[in-house]
């Protein structure tokens, strides 16, 4: 691809990206989806851009946009609204996580014939939502506090089982064997240790920040430390997302525990969090990245058999279906019902499945292409599918209460008519004489 027409894409999509947020007010479109399908388009309707053209750079870039956009959503976290939340979202994301690993594996073995352990691997790796996806729709759609903090909290939390499940779940398949204590070993590790470097790492640039702010060019320094936090995380064979997003969650409240006797008593010195200047410069840094990241997405889609897209299309369509009453029970109490019926749809799946997907292929498995065509469709779908019933919901709120009471109506109709059939007095019973 000609360098000039590159640099000439890359400018004319940052405008469309603004142009599509303005938008939004109007048409309900997320801006997630419109990049979506000018990387398709460009990518493998017309061939203008491949993913060979990024090489191991794609990787690299789909990364630090995940860690970019965790760090700058913990940070807008309020700490008082998680602490309301953590329940609800640890329910609905372990529930949703099991419900679409068992509704996957079984249709993706009943359908196209999968091995068990793969069958389960593809549930596993599509059981969680994706942060990437969901904290850009979360935002634009200016939801409450509590279903915010519920849904990015559950993004986060679901990355880390679709991780550990699924890398243990590919050991057992390429030793035929899986270990349920190692898993659950793994999972707790992950999730306490994690959290806790994430904390340290907070406590520790919160008494940096303002020194730094002396040093010239200083603005990335932040990001910087965020990077390094990553890597030292994720070396240690940890989850580093949660530990940015526990960073991030500090630092964006970390003045208001300086202000508590007892957070004095046991931490002596000064703590800063972010001023606008530099939260200002965070949001336009996640605007940039994730622009590029879902026209990166729709060019990395790989469209293999129509057998396997239809079957990717049906699982998003079940683990949609049976989202919707466990969410909308778990939520709990403070958020609204239209918030409630858009918190129940926002499944949308994106970066760990789509890398997870490629391992078994690289490994020589023998369902490695047919996993990575089916997930692929996966989180396809259930980006496309996502958006447009986030589209109809926010026009029609009450879209899914019509249907349920309709249904209810014609349930009733059915019950009573059965009632006066079978009603004494509409029994002939012969006469006696």
């Amino acid at each position: 691809m000609n360098i000039y027409l590159t640099i000439l894409i890359l400018g004319l999509l940052i405008f469309l990206s603004h142009v599509f947020n303005s938008l939004f007010d109007k048409t309900k479109i997320p801006n997630v989806l419109l990049l979506l399908l000018i990387g398709i388009v460009m990518g493998p309707l017309s061939g203008i851009v491949t993913t060979d053209f990024f090489g191991k750079l794609g990787n690299v870039f789909t990364t630090i946009t995940l860690i970019v956009i965790l760090f700058e959503s913990g940070s807008g976290l309020n700490f008082k609204e998680i602490k309301k939340a953590i329940g609800s979202a640890t329910l609905i994301t372990v529930l949703n996580f099991f419900v679409t690993l068992f509704l996957a594996s079984f249709l993706s073995r009943w359908l196209l014939s999968i091995d068990v352990l793969s069958s389960y691997f593809i549930g596993a790796i599509v059981g969680g939502t994706s942060s990437a996806v969901v904290i850009p729709m979360v935002k634009q759609l200016r939801m409450g506090e509590k279903s915010s903090s519920i849904l990015i909290l559950e993004s986060a939390f679901s990355d880390v089982l679709c991780l550990i499940v699924g890398l243990a779940l590919l050991d057992g398949i390429s030793q035929g064997v899986l270990s349920v204590g190692m898993v659950l070993s793994k999972m707790w590790k992950a999730f306490v240790y994690a959290i806790a470097l994430g904390l340290l790492g907070g406590f520790i640039w919160s008494a940096v920040i303002s020194r730094m702010r002396s040093v010239k060019n200083s603005m990335f320094t932040t990001l910087a430390f965020v990077f390094i936090l990553y890597g030292i995380v994720e070396m240690l064979e940890l989850n580093g997302g949660i530990a940015i997003l526990s960073f991030g969650i500090l630092l964006g409240n970390i003045e208001g525990f300086a202000k508590s006797p007892r957070f004095r008593k046991v931490f002596a010195f000064e703590s800063s969090g972010f001023n606008h200047n530099e939260r200002d410069f965070f949001s336009e840094i996640v605007f940039i990245m994730q622009t590029y990241f879902f026209v990166y997405v729709g060019i990395s889609i790989n469209f293999g058999s129509p057998v396997i897209y239809g079957v990717g299309f049906l699982i998003v369509l079940f683990i949609i279906f049976f989202r919707i009453p466990g969410t909308l029970f778990l939520t709990g109490k403070g958020i609204t019902k239209p918030e409630k019926t858009i918190m129940s749809v926002m499944t949308p799946k994106g970066l760990v499945p789509a890398v997870l997907a490629s391992l078994p292929l690289q490994r020589g498995f023998a369902n490695g292409e047919v996993i990575l065509d089916l997930v692929y469709s996966i989180v396809l779908f259930s980006i496309v599918i996502c958006s447009l019933l986030v589209i109809l919901l926010s026009i029609k709120p009450d879209f899914f209460e019509r249907i349920i009471n309709r249904k209810t109506k014609q349930i009733e109709r059915i019950s009573n008519a059965d009632q006066k059939n079978t009603s004494p007095d509409s029994v002939n019973t012969p006469s006696v004489d």
